[in-house]
This record gives C-alpha cells, structure tokens and sequence, in this order.
C-alpha cells in the first residue's frame, strides 16, 4: 500500500506545480454551472479530483459560496476526489482499471446537477471553521502529509486485522455475526463481507482496500462481495470525515451524509440483483480467480 501511495502522492503534486491542473479548469466550467455553481469552481473540482477532499477545501477561500452551494460540492467531492491515488490503488490492487475513475467522475457530476434540481433553494449550514490557508512549502507540507498518511496506513490497517483476528475467536462471534448479517444481506452483501464494506465505509479507501485485499487473498469473499464492496467505496468512503469537513465550512452534515449514504446503499442494492454488477464490468472488477 505504501508503495503504491508515495509515488502517486508526489505525482500528484508535480501536476499541480506544472500547471497542468489549472489547464483541465476551462473545460469543466459547464459542469459545475449545470450544478448550481459559479464556473470557476471547476478548479475545486480538479483540486479535490486530484489532490483529496483538503485540495478542494482549500480552494473555496476563494470563493463566496451559499451553504446551498457548499453542500452539493460536499456530495459531489465526495464521490470524485483523489481519483489518481484512489485509482491507483485499486488498479494496483487488481480491483479495478483506470475507468473507475471516469465512473467516479460521471456519477459525481449527474448526482450534482440531479441536486441541483431537486434541493431546497435554501439550506441551513453554519461556518464553524473557516479553512486557514497554509502558509508552508508546499514539498514541506507534502513530505509530512505523505508521512503521516503512511503511519496511519501502517497502524489503522494493523488495527483492524488484529482486531477481526481476535474477534473470529471470540467464542460469541458466531452468535454476533448471525444476528447482524441482516446489516449486509439488506444492501446484497454476504455477512461475510461486513468488516471491510464498515472498514472502508469509515476510513476511506486507502484503508479499506488494504483490508478488501486481505480477505480476498484469504478466499474470505465471493467475488460478488468484492466487486460491490469495490463499488461501494468509490461511492462512498470515510463518510463522516468528509462529511464533517464539509460542515465545518458550511455544508450541512446531514444532507452530505445522508445523500451519499443512501445513494450507495441503493445503487449496490440494485447492481446485486440477477448480477447486474456484471453489467459495469468495464471498470474493471475483480476476476473470478482472484475471489471465491
């Protein structure tokens, strides 16, 4: 895992240092006014598309958005952020191909501008803390976000496999995991495929793919779970976190979480019937060999 994000974080930055993000901005204009925003928001997009959910954020300074206007970015980021360090984590992984990034990016622009439509014309938010631009150099500041992204990797995932390592054993977790299999089966997940769709869910997929690949190494996972787990979390990832930085500028929690939440429980929901999964292969789902 670390392998694979230190290299594609530095890429990342080169990009940004080169112009060539600033270059991509023009072309997408179009698409955040469809969504109710200003055209020159379309470097927010691009920030947050490749650098995270804190590239985008500390892009708004810049602008004197609605709450409105600010949750329906918080949705729309949050579906199609750090698409080349995402992306190349899945595809290294064999999860995924580079198309999952274009998938991220449509469904992220169509749910925009179907929020657009339908919200409220006003929304309740409030500023609690409005983002503080970062006076450090930029290699700095990279150097020690690359660290620490790289000891959260190491412990978080350290963590979580000694916990379900422990948790198999525990003389109640047959008992627990059949009184709470309904939680999966209601969304078309096997209970086997519980810890890693929470895992993700809450930590993101920098996490939660390490773990993905630990059960589906273990043959712990058909390849249905992996394939809508690996859906799932491009959908929908570290949700509170994101949704809370949102809010803290002014989106409203509720409607982030609720929204990007829903809309991936409903779409899995529907891709598990009669294997319809099957049906966006082309992003490159994980093959029959890899997953039992």
């Amino acid at each position: 895992m670390i392998k694979i994000y230190i290299p594609l974080s530095i890429i990342t930055v080169l990009l940004k240092i080169s112009g060539a993000l600033d270059i991509m901005a023009p072309f997408l204009s179009p698409f955040m006014e469809m969504m109710g925003l200003p055209g020159e928001t379309a470097i927010t997009l691009v920030a947050a598309g490749t650098n995270g959910i804190y590239g985008g954020i500390a892009t708004l300074a810049a602008f004197d958005l609605t709450f409105r206007q600010i949750t329906i970015l918080g949705v729309v980021l949050g579906f199609s952020h750090n698409l080349i360090v995402e992306t190349g984590i899945l595809m290294k992984l064999k999860f995924a191909r580079i198309q999952i990034a274009i998938f991220r990016f449509l469904f992220a622009i169509l749910t925009g501008i179907i929020l657009n439509l339908v919200l409220p014309d006003t929304i309740q938010g409030t500023i609690i803390n409005p983002y503080a631009k970062l006076s450090e150099d930029i290699w700095i500041s990279t150097t020690k976000s690359i660290l620490a992204t790289c000891g959260q990797i190491v412990g978080l995932i350290l963590i979580l496999n000694i916990s379900y390592n422990f948790a198999k054993q525990w003389k109640y977790s047959s008992y627990l995991k059949q009184r709470l299999k309904f939680i999966p089966n209601a969304v078309g997940l096997s209970e086997n495929a519980f810890v890693p769709w929470i895992a993700g869910s809450i930590f993101g997929i920098v996490y939660g793919a390490g773990i993905l690949f630990r059960f589906v190494e273990n043959n712990e996972l058909s390849r249905k779970d992996a394939s809508l787990i690996t859906i799932f979390l491009c959908l929908c990832h570290a949700i509170i976190e994101d949704s809370l930085l949102f809010w803290v500028i002014g989106g409203n929690f509720w409607y982030i979480f609720i929204i990007r939440t829903g809309l991936a429980v409903v779409f899995i929901k529907i891709l598990s019937y009669n294997n319809l999964y099957n049906k966006i292969a082309w992003i490159g789902l994980i093959r029959e060999k890899n997953a039992v």
